[in-house]
């Protein structure tokens, strides 16, 4: 273990220097165009802007890892004669009570680095309700998909509830309150807060055709090995690593309450790509992810999965964790157990 962490130290200390530059759109032949990536941009947030997938970018492009991109990269968007909007302009976002950087950087698609450079922030952990944020490289809104048409009442907290437990009275998912409440840790809620509580008609559907209900996600702690199933048949199993004496992954039923295609763990530098968030341990959620990408580009614990090595997130190779993604949905139970 000594040997391990004064690796990942030295590690953290390589880091790779990005040049800022304008995101450009060039028209190309048979309805596609050549962007080229701004400093902060993710493909999920290029993806946006021209109305298409990642998946189809990725496919045009023929990119293995989708979070490997770089400013400068010229990318063909396939489907698209023109991005939705001007590329080089920028969004600015008024930040609310109880958001933090890390959730406006998900928000929004870009990388909390980026947010502070172009913002010229001292402290990333210290961002004020009512102040003006800069959003590089996007011209349009956010990247939330949960956009409720109207809300039916309101809940004021009482002495002992929980958000699970409101959720659960109201019929609504405990995902759809925390998104719809701005509510950075949904552990952390106390007696008088109130609360919007969504009008379950206007809720949209979940995506994907199907229901999260017969599907189930199950995490061996002593095997390290996760399993899917759905209808009472696997469907997956893969090799994973999960937290490290000390840090360890906390036995328990949960279920996914958001998924992003690229979380910032702004505590250790790291980007964690296709992000599924399971529950929370005090002020920092914890969540299945691929293998972390250090600032220098190089994936924390490669050739360790299948060893207790993280920071209490449950971990899988790149490719296993972009199939279960895009196959889990937010509200899939998830157990984990020994």
């Amino acid at each position: 273990m000594r040997k391990l962490s004064y690796a990942l130290l030295v590690a953290l200390l390589i880091s790779t220097p990005v040049i800022a530059m304008p995101a450009r759109a060039e028209t190309g032949n048979q309805g596609s165009v050549t962007h080229t990536v701004a400093w902060g941009q993710t493909l999920f947030s290029i993806a946006q802007q021209y109305g298409t997938s990642v998946d189809a970018i990725s496919r045009a492009n023929g990119l293995a890892d989708p979070t490997q991109i770089y400013a400068g990269q010229r990318l063909i968007i396939p489907g698209a004669s023109r991005p939705s909007a001007p590329a080089e302009a920028e969004a600015t976002h008024t930040v609310q009570p109880g958001e933090n950087l890390f959730r406006i950087a998900l928000k929004y698609g870009v990388t909390v680095k980026a947010l502070v450079e172009v913002n010229s922030l001292y402290n990333p952990d210290q961002v004020r309700a009512g102040q003006e944020l800069t959003i590089p490289g996007s011209a349009t809104g956010s990247s939330v998909s949960y956009q409720p048409r109207h809300a039916s009442t309101t809940h004021t907290v009482r002495r002992g509830e929980t958000l699970a437990s409101i959720a659960h009275h109201y019929g609504v998912a405990l995902w759809t309150l925390v998104q719809m409440n701005n509510i950075a840790n949904p552990s952390l809620i106390v007696p008088g807060q109130t609360l919007v509580i969504p009008n379950r008609s206007s809720l949209a559907p979940p995506s994907g055709g199907a229901s999260s209900g017969d599907k189930r996600i199950v995490i061996d702690l002593s095997a390290q090995r996760m399993a899917t199933y759905q209808g009472g048949i696997q469907v997956h199993s893969f090799i994973v690593s999960t937290g490290m004496p000390g840090a360890n992954t906390v036995p328990g039923t949960y279920q996914v309450l958001d998924k992003y295609p690229n979380a910032y763990a702004s505590t250790w530098n790291l980007q964690m790509p296709y992000w599924l968030g399971i529950y929370w341990a005090g002020s920092l959620e914890n969540g299945i992810h691929a293998l972390p990408i250090l600032p220098n580009g190089q994936r924390l614990w490669d050739g360790y999965l299948g060893t207790p090595i993280s920071y209490g997130c449950v971990v899988l190779g790149t490719q296993d964790a972009r199939t279960l993604y895009h196959w889990a949905e937010v509200g899939t139970p998830v157990v984990i157990q020994y």
